[in-house]
């Protein structure tokens, strides 16, 4: 044994088993992060999908392009109830509209085309998406101008100029339309896509700032559409030359190099506009929310000082702020408060800051301002009735009771079968159903002072309590004298 210990040759073996050991070890660890990086590139990566069919899914996809008989009174009948829905200002009719609309058929198909440099399906998925656009605003033009009810509910408002958050929703949602449709899953994830990037809304309001006779609103909310059509375009081509989908090919390999040359610029076309829209929405979005913090932060919290109206221009960087109350910001406090705008925490480059209070209104505003200004109140107002409106049906729908235990003693003497009863209690108490619900219920405990419990005089005290506290959800306890 002791000679086997000894063995050079065997302490050689096995140092080179330890050596090869600590080797192969050391090329597993440098070997561990790029595992890891092809774990992750696994798990976020979809081109090496074996069901992405592409060919299947350009066919899919051509299928809803075309506008013309069914797809058309579907389109007209989701213009209808949507334009009804922003009339009464309410949401769910909106979202009912998106559902049944098949706008995304031919903005898909710009997309399509454009990835796969078909010149002949752009010019045909235009036409098509000019033809839906045409009619869906004239449909929505015609009910707002028949209809006699005209007013500019919160609904309408928030669409009529274009919002960063607007520009992601409308990207991210063509985003996962074409992951989905690359899969050909249509399921869940189109009605969902319908929704989030909101195409109805948009044009319905363009009609109806046609039918009033108002540019800020027609233009606005146009371009709310437009722009909202091109991110979902933009993020179409970015998935199928992802997905490297087959371009089109030709022929005549003059006119092919023509064709590519016009799907260039017309890329051009909406990267480069899109591109600094997106830029100009993201910083009238950063400096209304920067004037916002200002205002919260710096004019809210002085003593005596009521905001009753506000304002932000983003073109010249003014703040124009209405005060009431009994103190007066002076024209030290006006400039303290213009160098803060400019500190590293706003970040303006040359902000205004104009404040109007108390008599100065009378000789400051115009008309105009007057009726802007009664406007944006109206607007409030009506804000705050929906959410009264809101509170009040919550109420009604939530479990309630109310008792008077004086008038309830006065009326149980006058049943005779209750002549033995010695205590009437009632509260409130809650109670968690099974499924990890919970509700209030009426809880009535019964002292009889006999000393058996008689089923008809239950059944009669069960339809007491229902007559005189208006309520089936209750539980009684009785108890008796042993």
């Amino acid at each position: 044994m002791e000679e086997e210990k000894n063995d050079p040759e065997s302490e050689s073996t096995k140092k080179q088993d330890d050596f090869a050991e600590k080797k192969e070890v050391k090329d597993e660890i440098k070997k561990l992060p790029n595992t890891i990086w092809k774990y992750l590139v696994s798990i976020f990566s979809f081109s090496n999908d074996k069901d992405v069919n592409p060919l299947a899914v350009i066919e899919d996809i051509k299928k809803g392009i075309e506008f013309k008989g069914y797809n058309v009174w579907i389109l007209i009948c989701s213009i209808f109830i949507c334009s009804i829905g922003l009339n009464v200002n309410s949401v769910a009719v909106v979202i009912g509209a998106m559902l049944i609309s098949p706008l995304m058929g031919p903005i898909r198909g710009i997309g399509l085309a454009v990835g796969t440099n078909n010149f002949k399906l752009l010019i045909y998925s235009l036409i098509n998406f000019g033809v839906a656009t045409v009619v869906s605003i004239l449909a929505s033009f015609l009910y707002f101008k028949l209809m006699p009810f005209k007013d500019e509910t919160s609904e309408i408002l928030a669409r009529t100029e274009p919002f960063i958050l607007d520009v992601l929703i409308a990207f991210f949602g063509g985003l996962a339309g074409i992951i989905a449709a690359s899969k050909q899953d249509n399921s869940t994830v189109v009605p969902g896509v319908a929704i989030a990037t909101a195409l109805m809304p948009p044009l319905c309001v363009t009609g109806y700032g046609l039918a009033i006779g108002d540019s800020g609103y027609y233009l606005g909310a146009f371009y709310l559409f437009i722009l909202n059509s091109l991110f979902i375009c933009l993020a179409t081509i970015i998935v199928l030359r992802y997905l490297k989908f087959p371009l089109a090919t030709y022929v005549n390999k003059k006119k092919e190099r023509n064709f590519k040359i016009y799907i260039a610029v017309f890329l051009a076309v909406i990267l480069i506009p899109s591109g600094m829209k997106f830029k100009e929405i993201f910083d009238k979005s950063v400096f209304n929310n920067l004037a916002k913090t200002f205002v919260k932060e710096e004019i809210s919290e002085i003593p005596g000082v009521k905001i009753f109206d506000e304002d932000y221009n983003f073109e010249n960087e003014t703040i124009t702020l209405f005060l009431a109350g009994n103190s007066i910001i002076t024209e030290i406090r006006k400039q303290e408060l213009l160098e803060k705008l400019s500190n590293e925490k706003y970040k303006m480059r040359s902000p205004s800051l104009v404040i109007i209070q108390n008599d100065e209104f009378q000789n400051n505003l115009t008309m105009d301002d007057f009726r802007l200004m009664s406007k944006d109140w109206e607007n409030k107002i009506m804000e705050r009735d929906q959410k009264i409106k809101q509170l009040e049906s919550d109420y009604k729908n939530k479990t309630d009771f109310t008792f008077d235990l004086k008038s309830a003693n006065k009326k149980l003497k006058l049943v005779t079968e209750f002549n033995e009863l010695e205590t009437f209690s009632a509260s409130k108490a809650y109670k968690v159903n099974m499924d990890g619900t919970m509700d209030t219920t009426l809880l009535i405990v019964i002292d009889w002072l006999d000393s058996n419990l008689i089923p008809k005089r239950t059944d009669k005290l069960n339809e007491w309590i229902e007559v005189n506290f208006e309520t089936t959800n209750y539980q009684v306890i009785e108890k008796i004298k042993k």
